[in-house]
């Protein structure tokens, strides 16, 4: 398994790298943060510190962080959702009164239309006074224009004719009257049109204004759904973090504890033995090898944890001592991974399994086929991941192997 010197696993790495670089370069503050994650400690590679206990408690402190940070999220993110919510108050305030003026407004109409209709109406009776005046008008022209003789000559006596007359004036008197009185009311009604005018401009006015309010809010409220917007994504970024670190400390839990429930196969001292004489677990070449090399990949120095065997002719996979299947299962940054415990302290590990022969629990023998050549979680086609743990740390199997 490789990884950059300080940095983690590279190639089967266990955290989406291109993830990572794209939400570094939109949070040029999430860099800052990740940084110091690798200053303080590196993000672990699966199998790749050199104690699983040291790792674990790595990752814990990294939840811890990545806990705080979401925490401190979550204080500006409060603050954000409560001005929005003040915010949404003010825009229905202003939205209620806009509803008021409408109101307001189809009540002036309904006042203009009923003075329109009214006007409309002494505008008629005002016409027929002055067809009544124009008749009374012309009946005096007339009589007027008579000689005093046939007037006198009409009427009985000089009395009545002076008191016909004075009726004719008291009844133009009267038709004039009334067209001074409609006059008043038809300009009384325009002025009462004029304030309603006046009255129905001073609404729009603040309506407009509402409107204006309105629009202000909706931009304010916009920047504050993008500012909560942003603390969301962040969110996100740091909970899809939390969750892998939960998950990678999960499984290094149950690893531990699988290899410390282990019995006690071979005694330690049996194994040093056969140091440099174990069987190999595959024939093939190694294609890469254990320690610090350099990465023509990522231009970079690497460090191994364990080998890589590039199978020639058979791709079974073989124990190289008896012992016990502690894990057989899937392995963020093996593939499938079957871990062998030959001693309390002394483990061999095989990765990138097409498929198991062996289960976990199942005991096998030196030489015992357990598992078939294969590329899952590899970069570089089928090949062996091959390692060995003493006291759960790597150690080179090319010391262990036999020589060839």
């Amino acid at each position: 398994m490789n990884r950059i010197d300080g940095f983690g696993p590279v190639g089967n790495m266990h955290y989406n790298r291109g993830w990572i670089v794209s939400m570094t370069k939109r949070r040029p503050w999430l860099f800052v943060f990740l940084v110091g994650w690798v200053m303080a400690g590196g993000i672990p590679a699966p199998g790749a510190a050199p104690d699983l206990h040291k790792e674990l408690d790595s990752l814990r402190k990294q939840i811890g962080r990545v806990n705080e940070r979401l925490n401190s999220l979550d204080a500006v993110r409060q603050p954000i959702l409560a001005e929005l919510a003040r915010i949404d108050l003010k825009i229905e305030r202003e939205q209620l009164g806009i509803q008021r003026i409408h109101l307001g407004q189809r009540q002036l109409q309904d006042q203009i239309r009923a003075n329109q209709e009214r006007r409309g109406l002494l505008e008629t009776e005002l016409e027929l006074e002055r067809i009544r005046v124009r008749k009374v008008a012309r009946y005096l022209y007339k009589l007027g224009g008579q000689s005093y003789l046939k007037l006198f000559l009409r009427v009985e006596s000089l009395d009545q004719l002076f008191h016909n007359y004075h009726l004719f004036m008291i009844l133009i008197r009267h038709h004039l009257d009334q067209i001074h009185s409609v006059r008043k009311k038809t300009q009384k009604l325009e002025q009462v049109n004029r304030e309603l005018d006046g009255q129905q401009q001073q609404l729009s006015r603040r309506e407009q204004a509402h409107q204006e309010a309105i629009q202000r809010l909706d931009a304010l409220r916009s920047q504050q759904k993008e500012a909560v917007s942003r603390v969301n994504r962040d969110r996100s970024t740091y909970l899809r973090l939390l969750n892998e670190l939960r998950a990678r400390a999960g499984e290094l839990e149950d690893l531990i504890h699988r290899a410390g429930t282990g019995d006690t196969l071979t005694p330690m001292s049996h194994l040093n033995a056969l140091k440099g004489r174990l069987p190999w677990p595959l024939t093939g070449t190694i294609s890469s090898r254990f320690g610090r090399q350099r990465s023509t990949r990522f231009n970079t120095f690497i460090m191994n944890d364990g080998i890589e065997i590039k199978p020639s002719g058979n791709r079974s996979i073989r124990a190289v001592y008896p012992g016990k299947v502690i894990f057989a299962d899937y392995f963020k940054g093996y593939g499938n991974l079957i871990i062998l415990q030959h001693a309390k302290n002394f483990h061999s590990l095989y990765g990138h399994c097409a498929r198991f022969a062996k289960g976990q629990g199942e005991r096998v023998k030196s030489g015992e086929v357990i598992a078939v050549v294969g590329d899952s979680g590899s970069t570089s086609g089928p090949s062996l991941y091959f390692a060995i743990r003493t006291d759960l740390k790597p150690s080179d199997p090319l010391q262990w192997l036999s020589s060839r």
